[in-house]
């Protein structure tokens, strides 16, 4: 993340004021890993990819004999990932061919070559009726493995596909790592920026006091006025113009958002939300302020939201 002048002074100044301890930390949604596992018989191997989504979808690829065994695969993976575009791919290769799971229709398949001969007579087609032909029809050729052999081999590479998720995790907690630091420094130099408006915001209100009393004077010219109604008028044109309840609500968001960083549970979603309020926070304060260094302080924000919330899309 790269940052430029008075922003990078503000994260600095942050640095030295915040505690920066991480206890535990949400996981990068972006991820690879891939295990293999080889015996006599069979090498079986999971590879895994993870990618940036706002829902958990999941796509399984794996042999047609362990059709049956999606549902359970697909709980393995939501016991580890709870948000993100997952890509699983199972292989199983015989390294012993196991003849005795070929299932061969041959009653079918003569059914079949009896009718393409009959076609092809009647047809007067100069093509003879070939094997290529009656492979084209997937029902003449199945293969079946025994319910033991079946069980056998889905143990296997359950134990696989766990030990490439768990070396998944491990990868999305590293990268999670490098990101909640990037996303925390940019928290607290909205923090120490916060902080600046309100010492501003404070400053300014009597200077725009007595702006506004004046604003108002010249209005009424020298028409005649109760002196309370006339304070009354000021407040409320004050009170509209004021941002401390914006800056209130500001800080609520950051510290909230400051929490969340600490977490290992899927806060993403949670995250890009407080991005939008803290960004509506400071939009507020720019179109109600008419000091130059709160406008100033406000656009400097709306820069370090805007790479927060481009950062918050990585995380789970």
């Amino acid at each position: 993340m790269k940052e430029n002048g008075p922003i990078l002074g503000i994260i600095c100044c942050a640095n030295a004021i915040m505690h920066k301890e991480v206890i535990s930390l949400p996981k990068s949604m972006t991820g690879y890993a891939k295990v293999e596992r080889l015996s006599k018989e069979y090498r079986i191997s999971c590879e895994l990819k993870t990618l940036n989504s706002r829902y958990l979808n999941i796509e399984l690829n794996c042999p047609s004999f362990l059709s049956s065994r999606e549902i359970e695969l697909t709980k393995l993976i939501q016991r580890y990932i709870k948000r993100g575009k997952v890509s699983l791919r199972l292989f199983v290769e015989f390294l012993v061919p196991p003849t005795e799971a070929l299932r061969i229709d041959f009653g079918l398949a003569k059914v079949y070559y009896d009718g393409l001969e009959e076609l092809v007579t009647k047809l007067g087609i100069p093509e003879p009726v070939n094997l290529d032909h009656l492979l084209r029809f997937r029902e003449l050729v199945k293969f079946e493995l025994s319910e033991e052999r079946e069980e056998h081999i889905w143990n296997i590479c359950e134990e696989v596909v766990e030990e490439a998720l768990r070396k998944l995790d491990a990868e999305r907690e590293r990268e999670g790592q490098q990101l909640s630091r990037q996303l925390r420094t940019i928290m607290e130099g909205l923090s120490a920026l916060a902080e600046k408006l309100r010492e501003t915001a404070d400053d300014a209100l009597p200077s725009l006091r007595v702006k506004l009393r004046e604003q108002i004077q010249q209005l009424l010219s020298n028409a005649q006025i109760d002196a309370n109604l006339f304070e009354n008028l000021i407040a409320m044109s004050l009170q509209k113009l004021d941002i401390r309840e914006e800056i209130d609500r500001l800080e609520t968001h950051l510290s909230k958002t400051m929490e969340l960083l600490s977490s290992k549970e899927a806060v993403g979603n949670h995250l890009d939300f407080l991005a939008q309020e803290i960004l509506r926070e400071l939009n507020t304060m720019l179109s109600k302020s008419e000091d130059v260094g709160l406008i100033d302080l406000a656009l400097r924000g709306k820069v370090l939201i805007s790479q927060f919330r481009e950062q918050v899309q990585n995380l789970e």
